[in-house]
């Protein structure tokens, strides 16, 4: 019997389809959807490790510091991640308050902690393997900055022509932080990860 690793699920279509060993810088997609499904890079792990602590040092600027400053009918004030999420809960939106802190603070962050585990070797010191890669799985699909910042642009359109609007630094990190997270997206092959979760043997004393 094969190796149970060895097939993979087309995440659009779910077809069963062998993983193969690619050459470098080559990617596989579906036969069926053409969905792309993996590739393998030329990438190391101390390279991921260099890319998940920028991404950490970015985090403090882009969550805290002002993404805009805003001056209407002479009133001044900023606007960053946190103090946004903050008033839509103040506003009672708690499941939009809550989708934006999910999508925009916690999954980023937890998809440069998981990565970081995994490429730094934590992950299997600590016997956590299968978890880091479940929980990067579930990230990774979840880490949306990039829609953060198309709705951050389109309130800036709407506002540009009733106020004086200006970036602030904030902004700037939160771009470098959603570029640094889709290149964690592209170059992270999470397969040679899995292939050191130690496999469950059947027990064959045992009888139905």
């Amino acid at each position: 019997m094969s190796d149970p690793r060895s097939v993979i699920v087309c995440p659009a279509c779910d077809l069963l389809i062998e993983r193969k060993l690619l050459p470098l810088r080559r990617h596989a997609h579906c036969p069926r959807c053409h969905q792309h499904l993996y590739g393998r890079y030329a990438f190391r792990p101390s390279q991921l490790m260099a890319l998940t602590i920028t991404g950490f040092l970015l985090l403090p600027s882009a969550f805290f510091e002002p993404l805009l400053y805003v001056r209407l009918a002479g009133v001044n004030t900023d606007a960053n991640m946190m103090k946004g999420i903050l008033m839509l809960a103040r506003e009672n939106e708690l499941l939009v308050a809550a989708l934006v802190f999910w999508c925009g603070a916690l999954a980023p962050m937890g998809l440069l902690l998981g990565i970081f585990a995994l490429a730094s070797g934590l992950a299997k010191r600590w016997h956590i393997l299968p978890l880091a890669l479940k929980s990067v799985a579930v990230f990774r699909h979840w880490a949306m900055l990039e829609v953060y910042i198309a709705s951050l642009l389109v309130s800036l359109f709407k506002l540009v022509d009733i106020a004086d609007v200006r970036f602030g630094g904030g902004f700037l990190s939160l771009s470098c932080l959603m570029l640094l997270n889709l290149a964690l997206l592209i170059l992270f092959d999470p397969a040679p990860y899995w292939e050191q979760v130690p496999m469950e043997e059947p027990d064959h004393d045992q009888r139905p």
